[in-house]
């Protein structure tokens, strides 16, 4: 019974899981703590930017302005045309 009353709702994963208070004392107290949480999170950084530069394609800013006027209806209000134009 003393080992329940021991027993933690984990904080990181926002009382998905159990820990006892003395291994959350011991991972909270470990000198490596914070490089390995510097590496955890530029390793997330990293691999969240890969995602967003893959989702974005490519820039706007590759478009030539010059070209593209040429491909517009001229008949077609400013207000009717899609964002594309």
């Amino acid at each position: 019974m003393a080992e329940n009353h021991d027993l933690l709702k984990c904080p990181l994963c926002k009382g998905q899981g159990e820990v006892t208070r003395p291994e959350l004392i011991k991972l909270l107290t470990d000198p490596e703590l914070s490089a390995k949480l510097r590496t955890f999170l530029a390793h997330l950084r990293q691999s969240e930017e890969l995602e967003v530069a893959a989702v974005a394609g490519p820039n706007s800013s590759d478009r030539d302005f010059q070209k593209d006027v040429h491909g517009w209806n001229p008949q077609v209000p400013m207000w009717r045309r899609s964002p594309k134009e």
